[in-house]
């Protein structure tokens, strides 16, 4: 193999969501050289190292391809000596996979045969494996990579939900500063105190107290309350897309709502930079081009309940306000943050009939969640998102996550027009 050709590389016994790690940091910038295979015909095998099944699975390998491989270990597994490999051992990282990777390219470019070493007698069977009894082995290698992975998954899936949700309360609602709070106060009770002690004592003369500004109110930002979430991703099971059936559960219409409105208003606002308001709604709803901002005459209440109202036709409509005219009272909401928000109430974990959940798509930006309403995982999502080209199915796949969740992220980053053309 020449230094300029891709060395090929394929996985074995890694779960599923360090197989989805492995695919990105592949398909990245980080892994130049290196091309992650599914065929048995690849260069060198990287395997994790975990179990009987996997080591019976690298000495098969050895004997039957003869090739270099690389294997993920744990920090305080033993580590027998065998030719032609390299070890990784974990916890995995970018730098220990290029490391690891460069030795293993080196091993390939020299041309070391791989050779099996005699199993112990622990592992060793009591006669050859013929081919019917090695497919059978294989199989059940594969059914406990698959049982481990499912788990795996599922344990990775509770922990990571708990810390992100803990990770996303925090950001939020400022636990950090107010633990930081709590201890400035603490100190500045002992100074005063100790401050009242010595002027009892006589010993110092009392202080004017200093005029304290008013320390400004923090912005306000959408709760991620159990009700939220509810009411943003729903409560829809997966489904098996290729089904017909289990489709039709999942996909919605338009047709009706008030969403595609809202959309119309801000591209029409910002065609003619006229002021647009959306007529048929039970209150004030206008859009403000020159302020990329709503105006909003109702309770959130009502505004959730018209996200799920389907209306007649030509109920709604949209009217040119002139600039003179004077707007009726209300608050004014940036117009991705109603939008974002308006396009999860009305997808609640759905996908509309205008997207597809298998399309590969491409973001082409993280949402600003210090502003937008931060669904679960959703940070995941973007981040996994951003960096290849994959379908809301991936995602969820990819993630082992349940689908709700990707699929109102979906509605909502292509509502805002996060995703590249």
């Amino acid at each position: 193999m020449s230094v300029s050709e891709q060395l090929t590389i394929t996985t074995s016994g890694f779960a599923a969501k360090e197989q989805a790690m492995l695919e990105v940091f592949f398909g990245g910038r980080n892994a130049i050289g290196y091309n992650l295979v599914s065929s048995g015909d690849a260069d060198a095998l990287m395997i994790n190292l975990k179990d009987e099944a996997a080591e019976r699975h690298l000495h098969n390998w050895l004997n039957d391809a003869g090739k270099p491989w690389v294997a993920v270990v744990d920090g305080k597994a033993d580590k027998p000596s065998r030719n032609a490999g390299v070890y990784i051992e974990r916890p995995l990282s970018i730098k220990a996979l290029q490391e690891g990777l460069s030795d293993l390219k080196k091993l390939v470019q020299s041309g070391v045969k791989a050779k099996a070493e005699p199993l112990t007698a622990k592992d060793a069977p009591s006669k050859p494996l013929n081919d019917r009894d090695r497919a059978r082995e294989e199989a059940f290698a594969e059914w406990q990579a698959r049982k481990q992975r499912s788990t795996q998954a599922a344990s990775s899936w509770q922990g990571e939900h708990k810390d992100r949700e803990e990770a996303g309360l925090n950001s939020r609602f400022s636990v950090h500063r107010n633990e930081l709070n709590s201890l400035i106060l603490e100190a500045q009770k002992q100074v005063q105190e100790k401050q009242a002690r010595l002027e009892a004592e006589g010993k110092i003369a009392p202080a004017p107290e200093p005029e304290v500004a008013p320390e400004p109110e923090a912005p306000k930002v959408p709760s991620l309350s159990a009700e939220m979430i509810l009411q943003c991703c729903g409560s829809l099971s997966d489904v098996n897309l290729d089904e017909a059936t289990e489709r039709r559960r999942v996909y919605f219409s338009l047709d009706g709502l008030m969403l595609p409105w809202i959309l119309r208003a801000v591209k029409t606002g910002n065609e003619t930079n006229n002021i647009q308001q959306i007529v048929g709604v039970p209150g004030a709803l206008f859009y403000l081009p020159a302020e990329k901002a709503f105006l909003v005459g109702m309770d959130s209440d009502l505004l959730l309940q018209l996200t799920r109202t389907r209306f007649g036709f030509d109920e709604l409509s949209l009217l040119d306000k002139e600039p003179e005219q004077e707007l009726p009272k209300g608050k004014r909401v940036a117009a991705d943050e109603l939008v974002w928000q308006l396009a999860l109430f009305t997808a609640r974990g759905r996908v509309s009939d205008s997207l597809s959940a298998e399309e590969p798509l491409l973001l082409a930006e993280i949402p600003d969640f210090e502003r937008l309403l931060e669904t679960p995982h959703a940070r995941s999502i973007a981040e996994l998102w951003q960096s290849q080209r994959l379908s809301a199915r991936n995602v969820a796949d990819m993630l082992s996550i349940p689908q709700r969740f990707v699929f109102s992220f979906l509605v909502a980053a292509d509502a805002v027009g996060l995703y590249c053309q």
